[in-house]
């Protein structure tokens, strides 16, 4: 008996990618060389009989006979307990069956997909999911719920079926049924056994997979209408009835010993296969896609215990152990750090407080301060009139701390404040800084005064001694009238001064002096100095304070800066790989600035607007030059591809906290009213005003731009065209201002992109396109491009050469040798042809343009050439270069 399958991880591979290799396998396999035909046998599970499978899979062996003549496919339908064997002995090269069995196979013996099935609906759906369907005869009204199958005799298909058994097995399990409360449970082996069974009263309930029941009742086996379905769900868009959770549908996968590119051509093929062809599950055809994500299979076969989770009965403490080391290491190990982490953060969020409590505290104390010190001086009856006037100017220091906003500004506040004091004549701040010449004092701040006082109280070497001396040793210091004896400050009558430590706080060193003058005879007062000394304090926590707080701004500006610049230079790294980009995202803003100006948009979005616009495409740094630089249309698959860049660019600019806004309306510029657009699909009000425009501003230049593919149109068409999309793409409103702005553009002095090689650099990306990889001569593609832009008009004459028995001499001697003939006859007619444009077109012809005259006279090309003894002709036509005949050639290409 077939053990029990389960679901291992599915493979689910990028599409792009695959296509490339696939593109790559049929290239390689088309020069090839012929090979005796193998026989490749295709192992399905045959769900209905096997008569049944091999008219539903015959479609398709014969699709495969025809495509790949070197290989004779056979099919070989198996039942569930002929699969393990059949695979063993290497029986079967390919193997068809349901999603467990595939990724048991694929854990047992190393299967791969390579591709998964879908069936098409009446109405045109792709349908790549299938789940269970649990039903009974309509007219049994004993079962109508799930837990109405205890006691009751219940029929599946088998216990390793999975649509018609395991499927629904979750389900009973999810509500706590067993099925060991059934009455009996009995396995018919086939789908179709089941069904009959269940309508022949010979089972009150039965299991099978999605789309069995239609497919019965097509052909004239039941009807539907005779049956009830159990926990029946209603999914959007999916076509059948249904009882369980969707799972991905039946996958091809390839057995160890067949090499890739033999996966890969039967992959390709398989994908090219006409849907009519295939009739499995569906009349309305159906075909083969890309390996989907099996990943729902392995969870339901988890939660079930089934093979190869089996294990997890019988599970013990050392086993889980030995599984799952490396999975508990590793959570131990994120907890240890998520912990640590913590940590940090609320040990930086108490730092956090206390410095903004004592921030809060500061200005209480300020207050109390100011009146406290007023309390004492109102009790000092002797110095009460002269210590209020200090106790008053000190206050306002205060206040002007309290309410500057800028460090130096409060400085220079608070000395022209402490001279605005009669007794006071000047006041300044000094630093200490060390240079590369040494210590030196500088000058922060200082207050009013005439020039020749600013400097003998600012740069006499004997008072920067002092100050100095007063700022290493941290200490107040007391300057009396001998030590600032000069000539210059007698007009200032100076009896002292003091020179007071800026400090954070008051453990902290100084490395600022705020130096006090007075007039005074007596000079200064204790109290006085102890005010002043305090307010020093007050004025040093507050310097740094703000010392900090630029440091912060500046980091703060420096980080916006550092994401300016690196949003610029991926917006660079885009207009250096695509010129088009380029041009395009600067007109595109140009066009949109003019149509928000025209609706009166408020200056600040009108600027976000072309901030957004300059940026709209920066996804597109992810999109590969094979399909950014494509001359021509894009496949289904490639528009897919580009059209993630909306949301590249979304995630890359949301991360920014500075750009999300500009995210936000970038995101939307391919969104379309009538919801047919992209990425999420949005109608009418609810794409923003701002996306609006910059959609018709970017539809507006792709319209006008000369691009690889195609020539631009008019202004007059490109308007035309976006009135006739008004209301249904377009804003109308958007649209009536674009017209009358965009009206009367001259394209010819607007800087247009063509989107064409103007480097070597360039001209080496483009020969992807343009160049025939076996020669090394241009390719069809090349000649098509130069006739529909025009490129003609250089022509001044024009050949073909039909190589003739070509096909032939393939035949006798093989694709290699055909391949090495092409390749010399080309090279052959470069060295003949010196300075013309050459083509190999059709496989087997080349055109020459602008040929030196007389280049075959004197030459026969059968015997003068590698054409010598291989008894392949040569035909030569010439066309002339006027309309007819380059019509004549455009109809030689077809």
């Amino acid at each position: 008996m077939l053990k029990r399958f389960c679901v291992h991880a599915g493979h689910q591979l990028s599409r792009f990618y695959l296509l490339a290799i696939l593109l790559c396998s049929l290239i390689s396999a088309s020069f090839a060389l012929p090979a005796q035909a193998d026989t490749v046998r295709i192992g399905v599970l045959s769900l209905r009989g096997d008569d049944k499978a091999m008219a539903t899979w015959q479609g398709m062996l014969d699709h495969l006979n025809q495509q790949l003549p070197e290989h004779e496919f056979q099919l070989v339908p198996l039942g569930f307990d002929q699969i393990n064997l059949a695979i063993r002995q290497r029986n079967v090269d390919f193997i068809i069956a349901n999603s467990s069995i595939f990724v048991y196979l694929e854990k047992l013996y190393g299967a791969n997909a390579i591709a998964t099935l879908y069936t098409r609906t009446p109405d045109g759906i792709a349908v790549n999911h299938f789940g269970g369907v649990i039903f009974s005869r309509v007219d049994n009204s004993q079962l109508r719920q799930l837990n109405d199958l205890k006691g009751k005799r219940v029929a599946a298909v088998d216990e390793t079926s999975f649509g018609g058994w395991q499927t629904g097995l979750r389900e009973l399990q999810r509500q706590g049924i067993a099925p060991g409360s059934f009455r009996s449970l009995t396995f018919l082996h086939t789908h179709d056994a089941v069904a009959l069974a269940v309508l022949r009263g010979e089972a009150d309930a039965g299991f099978v997979r999605t789309g069995t029941l239609e497919q019965m009742e097509l052909e004239g086996s039941l009807q539907q209408s005779d049956f009830f379905v159990l926990s029946e769900r209603h999914l959007s868009g999916f076509p059948y009835r249904l009882s369980t959770t969707l799972y991905p549908e039946w996958p091809m996968a390839k057995l160890p010993h067949i090499s890739d590119s033999l996966a890969l051509s039967v992959a390709m093929t398989l994908f090219t296969q006409p849907e009519h062809l295939l009739n499995q599950h569906s009349p309305d055809g159906a075909g083969w896609g890309l390996p989907q994500n099996y990943q729902p299979v392995h969870e339901l076969l988890r939660e079930l215990k089934l093979e190869p989770y089996a294990y997890l009965n019988n599970l013990t403490l050392a086993d889980t152990l030995r599984h799952y080391a490396l999975y508990v290491l590793l959570v131990l190990l994120a907890s240890i750090t998520g912990l640590a982490v913590l940590a940090y953060v609320i040990h930086i969020n108490r730092r956090l407080q206390i410095q903004q409590h004592a921030l809060g505290e500061l200005n209480n104390v300020l207050e109390a301060r100011v009146s406290e010190r007023t309390s004492q001086i109102e009790g000092l009856l002797d110095r009460e009139q002269y210590l209020r006037s200090i106790v008053q100017t000190v206050a306002d220091v205060n206040q002007i701390i309290i309410t500057s906003t800028h460090r130096l500004e409060m400085l220079k506040s608070a000395c022209d404040r402490l001279v605005s004091h009669p007794e006071y004549r000047f006041a300044w701040v000094a630093m200490l800084r060390t240079t590369e010449q040494g210590k030196c004092i500088e000058r922060l701040v200082s207050s009013y005064g005439s020039t020749e006082q600013l400097v003998a109280l600012t740069q006499a070497p004997e008072v920067l001694a002092q100050i100095q001396h007063a700022i290493e040793s941290n200490s107040l210091t007391r300057l009396s009238p001998e030590q600032f004896s000069d000539q210059n400050l007698s007009s200032l009558a100076l009896t002292s001064a003091v020179l007071l430590p800026l400090r954070s706080d008051a453990f902290s060193s100084a490395d600022s002096m705020l130096c006090v003058y007075t007039h005074r005879p007596e000079g200064f007062d204790e109290d006085e100095i102890d005010m002043l000394d305090q307010l020093a304090g007050d004025l040093g926590f507050a310097m740094h304070a703000f010392m900090h707080r630029e440091e912060s701004e500046q980091a703060e500006a420096s980080r916006i800066r550092n994401y300016e610049e690196t949003i610029q230079a991926m917006v660079d790294m885009i207009e250096k790989r695509d010129t088009y980009t380029a041009g395009h995202t600067r007109r595109v803003a140009q066009y949109a600035e003019l149509i928000a100006r025209k609706m009166q948009l408020p200056e600040e979005q009108v600027q976000q607007l072309v901030k957004a616009s300059t940026l709209h495409d920066i996804g597109k740094i992810i999109i590969p030059d094979a399909v950014l630089l494509k001359p021509g249309s894009l496949t289904p698959l490639e528009y897919e591809l580009i059209k993630q860049h909306v949301t590249v660019g979304y995630e890359t600019l949301s991360a920014i906290k500075m750009y999300r806004d500009l995210a936000e309306l970038m995101r939307h510029h391919h969104e379309r009213l009538d919801g047919s657009g992209y990425p999420q699909g949005l109608r009418n009000g609810d794409i923003p005003l701002p996306a609006r425009i910059m959609a018709v501003a970017d539809s507006f230049d792709a319209m006008t731009s000369n691009r690889i593919y195609k020539p631009r149109k008019s202004v007059d068409n490109a308007l035309q065209e976006l009135q006739q999309l008004a209301g249904s793409h377009y804003d109308p409103e958007v649209v009536d201002a674009a017209v009358t702005v965009l009206k009367d553009l001259d394209l010819e002095n607007l800087y247009q992109a063509e989107q064409l090689p103007d480097s070597d650099l360039e001209r080496q990306r483009f020969a992807y396109f343009f160049n025939d990889q076996l020669t090394g001569l241009y390719n069809a593609e090349y000649l098509r491009f130069m006739l529909q832009r025009d490129m003609h008009v250089h022509f001044q004459s024009l050949q073909i050469l039909l190589l003739q028995g070509f096909a032939e001499f393939n035949h006798r001697h093989g694709w290699h040798a055909g391949n090495q003939l092409l390749k010399d006859f080309a090279q052959w007619l470069e060295k003949r042809c010196s300075g013309a444009m050459l083509f190999r077109v059709m496989g087997d012809d080349f055109v020459v343009i602008n040929a030196p005259d007389g280049w075959l006279d004197g030459c026969n090309l059968l015997t003068d050439s590698p054409l010598q003894g291989t008894a392949v002709g040569v035909q030569q036509q010439r066309f002339s270069c006027d309309p007819a005949g380059l019509a004549a050639l455009q109809d030689f290409l077809k």
